[in-house]
């Protein structure tokens, strides 16, 4: 058996759902994009969305804090400064700042031209303003004379500025507000006849598909604002954006449900109901897709109390979360909004249980994860080990649909993975329409990863899926490809060298031993220091005193933790010295230098400093092998309590 398909991830069940069809695929994709599009014109200003609806729950007449003059502010805020913000962003992302410039022009003519608060206007008008702008410039470009090019360049946005915000203001923005009129008279039409809560049977799926900011920002969002120029507050706000419905669903899974979304979902309801990332509660309805008749008939009865009770926000609460919800409660919805996020909660709850109970108990856990998307998975992930296995990788990025929440969490459990197996690597986060050209390695959930591939594909980067931002276990897959896969790894060495994970007694490439590279002499028990400086001065030190490095060496070694902190985390420091200090390295070395009462590196105390020198790679087998030890908290404890230096030989390489 080969080294890929030893470390592959394991296949599920073929007996399982089938993938969806390249229609179907298709479809959603497209649908995903457009909603995206539209929520990325909000997000980047939500921060203004959030101190617009602030200073309305706290100054207007019906306000915490009623302020005749300060309440002044908001009408010319929703009116002028959101629109124009939304516009500019919507410009942007077309066509770059000279695109922002002419979205703003295009959208001040729907807003003047319009009796209505012109969100939806913006949104429309930014984009294709910019995308105007970008043809005309294509038209221009090559045939300008030189010493012409700034001339032609704004006179040709001045015209088309003009033409556009003379056309908003005469004809679209008035058709824009009879548009926004008619659908503002239908939410209203709705409220009367208290359908409100049919609206569950169309957003608690769509959730689950990663519609979610395109429903809330790009729907929602608009006629919400049109609700609290006129009522003081807006229940659509709450309609995707309050968390009591998934929160109920998840503690439901929590105490009823089996396995590893048993284990995960409290965490999961945390994190969704006071952070506000709603995102963490998909994975839980795509591994058991019944699950999502509980949130709907928890958000229908949130938004029948919501109704019932007067209660909404005064803006969308960003994150969705609990806090965020009541600090944009106006003084009279504190009880509405209550109510409708714990009944929400409760029905939620007990539909979940009633959902559950009758499931025969099932204790493997991957037969229980297989279900949902965990198959499609396993095969992007096959292929991901099967592809490209001499390809380098540097950079890894998780990516989700706003870049945001699920993304950074995600991140942030592979960094941590990456750092305790000394792979460097750089891992970020971002939203999928901006992730970064020079990525190697996307991670994504299963539902987005067709649309990271149509948009970022180029035949040289790989792509790695999980069904949960969270699980952290479903990050070990890529974690084993990286450790497979040539990678900048110890000393930052420029040349890439394939990572070994085990110990080998053997002579590795440059013709030294492993038992050259770490042997007792390396050692120093007890040490005692009053900064990370003078630790990482002695374990250099050792270097230089066995003839591994120059003195120069040492000093590259600071430099490299100015740079990034060789804090590894689990009481673990690796100094190792900056790329291109390889020609102060004379052979390859380790050395081990104990801390009982601990240093401060950074916030982290280590117990144990690890120098390293590496050439060509002949420390790694060795360097693989401690790590694969320093991995258990047990280990690092003998480490520190060691009081012979062939124990810690014993523990770290025997």
């Amino acid at each position: 058996m080969d080294d890929a398909t030893k470390h592959a991830p394991t296949m599920t069940d073929p007996s399982g759902p089938e993938p969806a069809s390249p229609r179907r695929r298709g479809a959603l994709v497209r649908v995903q994009r457009f909603g995206n599009f539209l929520s990325g014109m909000v997000m980047p200003n939500l921060g203004a969305f959030v101190a617009w609806g602030l200073l309305t729950a706290l100054f207007i007449p019906t306000g915490w804090f009623p302020n005749e003059s300060l309440a002044e502010l908001v009408s010319p805020i929703m009116t002028y400064a959101l629109p124009m913000l939304i516009g500019f962003t919507g410009g942007s992302m077309v066509h770059g700042a000279r695109g922002g410039a002419i979205g703003v022009l295009a959208t001040m003519g729907v807003v003047v031209g319009a009796d209505v608060t012109m969100l939806i206007g913006a949104m429309v008008m930014g984009p294709v303003a910019a995308w105007l702008m970008k043809q005309v410039d294509r038209l221009f470009e090559g045939k300008v004379k030189p010493g012409f090019e700034m001339l032609i360049s704004n006179f040709s946005m001045g015209i088309l500025g003009l033409i556009l915000a003379v056309a908003g203001y005469l004809g679209i923005g008035p058709v824009f507000g009879v548009v926004l009129t008619g659908l503002s008279a239908g939410v209203d039409w709705i409220l009367e006849l208290g359908l409100l809560p049919l609206v569950s049977i169309l957003v608690a799926p769509a959730q689950v598909l990663f519609l979610n900011n395109a429903i809330n920002h790009g729907i929602m969002g608009p006629l919400g604002i049109e609700q609290v120029a006129e009522q003081g507050r807006s229940i659509l706000f709450l309609v995707d954006a309050n968390p009591g419905p998934s929160v109920g669903t998840l503690l439901a899974i929590s105490l009823f449900g089996v396995g590893m979304a048993k284990r995960t979902a409290p965490m999961a309801a945390l994190i969704a109901g006071v952070g506000g990332i709603g995102e963490v509660y998909f994975p839980f309805v795509l591994m058991k897709p019944k699950l999502v008749f509980a949130t709907m008939g928890g958000m229908a009865t949130s938004l029948f109390l919501l109704q019932l009770l007067g209660g909404g926000t005064v803006a969308t609460p960003s994150p969705g979360s609990f806090f965020a919800m009541m600090a944009l409660s106006p003084a009279g919805a504190i009880l509405g909004n209550l109510a409708g996020f714990f009944g929400g909660m409760a029905v939620s709850f007990v539909i979940g249980w009633a959902l559950l109970r009758g499931e025969r108990k099932r204790h493997d856990d991957d037969v229980e994860l297989s279900d949902g998307s965990a198959e499609e998975r396993d095969r992007h992930n096959l292929a991901a080990f099967e592809g490209g296995a001499g390809g380098r990788i540097r950079k890894v990025v998780v990516a989700c649909d706003a870049g945001m929440g699920s993304s950074a969490m995600g991140a942030s459990i592979l960094k941590s993975k990456v750092r305790k197996r000394m792979l460097d690597v750089e891992v970020s986060n971002a939203k999928i329409e901006e992730i970064p050209a020079d990525a190697d390695l996307i991670v994504t959930h299963t539902q987005l990863v067709d649309r990271a591939r149509q948009l970022h594909d180029d035949g040289t980067k790989r792509f790695m899926t999980i069904t949960n931002f969270m699980h952290s276990e479903q990050y070990d897959d890529i974690v084993r490809l990286l450790e497979r896969t040539p990678v900048t790894v110890g000393p930052a060495s420029e040349s890439a060298v394939p990572v070994a994970t085990t110990s080998t007694a053997g002579a590795p490439a440059g013709g030294q031993r492993d038992g050259d590279v770490l042997v007792a002499a390396n050692v120093i028990l007890g040490a005692s220091f009053a900064s990370k400086s003078e630790a990482i001065d002695a374990a250099g030190a050792i270097l230089v005193r066995e003839g591994y490095v120059t003195d120069r060496y040492v000093a590259s070694m600071h430099e490299r933790d100015a740079r990034t902190s060789v804090y590894l985390g689990n009481h673990v420091a690796i100094p190792h010295g900056e790329g291109g200090s390889e020609s102060e390295i004379v052979r390859s070395g380790v050395s081990v230098v104990q801390v009982p009462d601990g240093v401060d590196f950074d916030g982290g105390t280590a117990y144990v400093v690890i120098g390293i020198a590496g050439l060509d790679g002949e420390h790694l087998p060795i360097l693989s092998a401690i790590a694969e030890r320093l991995l258990d908290d047990a280990a690092v404890e003998r480490l520190r309590t060691a009081t012979t230096t062939d124990e810690v030989l014993a523990l770290l390489v025997d």
